[in-house]
């Protein structure tokens, strides 16, 4: 059947619009639309003159093309209105229609073609398409519109530009077997948070918009705002399974929708749970025996952990002496540089035990299911590169890397680190490929609270604002002002913490451990420098020569502020006599190799499945060993392939800016610890890698099939 034989129903509720009523059904009669149309005009109970407006509009029109049905109800709210003309149409497309000029019935054509076409069963007509970050009508409904949007996309992981606009465009069959409760304004994001839990995916269309204000007859409320947040919250948790049997029952075509939609969702939650139980199974030997999943620094988290509670500040984990020298005593013997660490993962333990009663195992099994919890963002990042199922890719690559698999049941913070950074690179595609300045900011938080994990994260701002200028979907002016907003932000989040270290005697810095760091770096530089390779006899001779530099002046390096300026500086001037010497050493096979190395040793390490009588591991050992080694072989050589295509065909395509975004946001943890860096160091740059391995994989197998990808970043 042609799309000129379907039928479009212009669903208008109205509630005291007597100013412009009249001229709206003027201009929606006259819309050019490729369907017959059908008006169905629901008046909610008005008080003023448009019941006698419309009846008499009704009437000089009665031998008009379009079929017209006109309603009447008490006042029930617009979503009481928007039912009871869904309920009586008969449309093979239904687009709701608000009786005020803000809208422009000349873009019907634009929001009812893809559902004519069969390309989707629900359009928005997006106010910010075309035009994002405009601030052209009241700043309170433009912000509570981007409020709305951002909850939303936050909640159903979507990428809407404008949740509440008024052009709603459904395919007829599958938005009148939908029940709605809400009956004011908040039906809109009811509807909406059914459409994506069920998956069925939202078109966005650009429209036009010429906004009035409250004393023009604007009705929505900031109270309406609310109750859309809160719409929106509880339906992100409330049962579908009555609306799936309701909308299923409708007609095959929706039903097979339907379960797709819901089959994703499946596989999602088996990648989380596949996840989950490969790191619990490697952490069984240390329920029992916690000590096992201890590191050199696990202790020192526990220790801090344990005076949190204690006290019940952060302040405890300093020593007393830390500002004030006993008289005679070196600076060296009584500061210890690994006395400051950053607050959040100790805080995130103390949380733990708070909750768990002082449990260890039960520390570690919430480590482990915030290591598997890593594949929500990982697959969040797939989808924006073309399809779920890159995403469900990229969340399977994660689950079973050996060294994210080992590191997660461990008193360590990287992999809590590594999830706030994969929501952090998460959201900053998602400012890539939309230009909405929230999903920047909600970027620049979680890079500021990452960097309270693990301050080398701060160095993020960086690659950020060099990313924010290559990026061509920004105008100059406002390249600037995002600039500015993000390092105004990230400052903020971790002034706090510096300023407190700073009255605390140890200056402008998150922790004391970056110092210690750039110390072994520089040494490992003069290390390579001398032919040895052995840093040190070069940490001993520097610490040496501290000391008698200390000592020589005890009253101006009587706090650690000072004499981590000394080091920093001296460190900072070995590296930079040498810099493309040192930048060889991150660029060495040994350092590229190291990002997806497998820690078997940690991996490994816990597991005392029984020895036979001959002193040798047992079958069950050597088994479980065997099977890892070569799962993980296979597992490589998928990384191999999928990056590999990824920079060929980025590069083939001329898309620089996939290759700018990967070494940005992977190149970047790859490259940033420096020479001494370790496999757990580097862990946070495995979101981003599976993501452009998972993109490469799906690239090469559609090649081999002959069908194009669609690249969602659309770069």
């Amino acid at each position: 059947m042609g799309s000129t034989l379907k039928k479009l129903s212009v669903i208008i509720p109205v509630y005291n619009e007597e100013g412009t009523v009249t001229a709206i059904l003027g201009k929606v009669i006259q819309a050019a639309v490729s369907a017959s149309l059908e008006i169905i005009i629901v008046n909610d109970g008005s008080t003023d003159n448009s019941p006698a407006l419309i009846e008499q509009w009704i009437r000089d029109h009665r031998k008009s093309r379009a079929k017209i049905l006109y309603l009447t109800q008490e006042n029930g709210g617009k979503g009481a209105a928007v039912k009871t003309g869904i309920n009586a149409s008969t449309g093979d497309v239904v687009i709701i229609q608000d009786a005020d000029l803000e809208y422009d019935p000349g873009d019907y054509e634009k929001c009812i073609r893809p559902i004519l076409d069969g390309e989707c069963k629900v359009v928005y007509g997006s106010r910010e398409e075309e035009n994002r970050n405009r601030l052209y009508s009241s700043p309170s409904f433009y912000l509570g519109g981007l409020l709305l949007t951002f909850w939303i996309n936050l909640l159903y992981h979507s990428n809407l530009t404008d949740e509440p606009t008024c052009y709603k465009t459904f395919d007829g069959p599958l938005i009148r077997s939908l029940a709605i409760d809400g009956n004011k304004f908040e039906w809109e994001p009811e509807v909406t948070a059914k459409l994506l839990r069920m998956g069925f995916a939202i078109r966005e269309v650009p429209v036009s918009y010429c906004p009035r204000k409250i004393s023009e007859g604007k009705k929505i409320k900031w109270s309406d705002g609310i109750q859309g947040l809160w719409t929106a919250l509880r339906w992100r948790f409330t049962p579908l399974g009555a609306v799936r049997r309701r909308v299923s029952a409708s007609s095959r075509e929706l039903a097979a929708a339907v379960r797709s939609g819901k089959r994703m969702t499946v596989l999602l939650f088996s990648v989380f749970i596949l996840a989950a139980a490969i790191r619990l199974l490697f952490a069984l030997p240390g329920m029992n025996n916690p000590d096992l999943q201890m590191r050199t620094e696990s202790k020192s988290f526990l220790t801090s952990a344990r005076q949190i509670l204690k006290h019940g500040t952060f302040r405890a984990r300093y020593p007393s002496s830390i500002a004030v020298f006993p008289t005679g005593t070196p600076a060296y013997e009584i500061t210890s540089l690994d006395q400051v660490r950053a607050p959040l993962y100790p805080a995130w333990l103390a949380g733990l035990f708070a909750v768990g009663g002082g449990s260890l195992a039960f520390c570690i099994a919430m480590g482990c299911l915030l290591g598997a919890a890593v594949v929500f963002p990982v697959y969040f990042s797939g989808r924006l590169f073309g399809s779920e199922y890159i995403g469900l890719t990229a969340g399977f690559l994660f689950a079973l890397n050996p060294t994210a698999v080992a590191l997660s049941p461990m008193f360590l913070p990287d992999t809590l680190f590594t999830l706030i950074v994969a929501f952090q690179g998460y959201f900053f595609l998602r400012f890539i490929k939309s230009a909405f300045g929230m999903n920047l900011i909600c970027a620049i938080l979680l890079a500021g609270i990452a960097a309270l994990i693990r301050p080398a994260n701060a160095l993020w701002i960086i690659p950020c604002v060099i990313a924010i200028l290559f990026f061509h979907k920004l105008r100059a002016a406002l390249k600037f002002n995002y600039v500015v907003i993000s390092l105004l932000l990230f400052a903020a989040v971790i002034f706090p913490w510096t300023f407190g270290n700073r009255l605390a005697g140890i200056g402008w810095r998150i922790d004391t451990i970056s110092s210690e760091v750039l110390l072994k770096n520089a040494s490992a530089l003069e290390a390579d420098l001398g032919g040895s390779g052995d840093m040190a006899p070069y940490i001993e001779k520097h610490r040496q020569e501290e000391r008698a530099f200390y000592a020589s002046d005890p009253e101006k390096y009587a706090q650690l502020a000072p004499q981590l300026a000394h080091r920093d500086k001296k460190m900072w001037n070995i590296i930079l006599e040498h810099p493309f010497r040192y930048l060889k050493l991150h660029f060495s096979m040994d350092s590229l190799r190291r990002i997806t190395a497998p820690d078997f040793n940690a991996l490994f390490g816990n597991l005392d499945l029984g020895k036979n009588g001959k002193d040798r591991p047992s079958f069950a050992s050597r088994l479980i060993m065997t099977v890892s080694f070569t799962m993980t072989a296979v597992l490589y050589m998928c990384y191999a392939l999928g990056l590999g295509w990824f920079l060929l065909t980025s590069l083939d395509r001329r898309h620089f800016l996939h290759l700018l975004l990967l070494l940005l946001l992977a190149g970047y943890y790859v490259f940033m610890p420096g020479p001494i860096a370790i496999p757990r160091y580097l862990l946070p740059a495995l979101p981003f890698l599976c993501t452009a391995a998972a993109c490469g994989m799906f690239q090469f197998w559609r090649i081999i099939r002959k069908k194009p990808l669609p690249c969602g970043l659309d770069l």
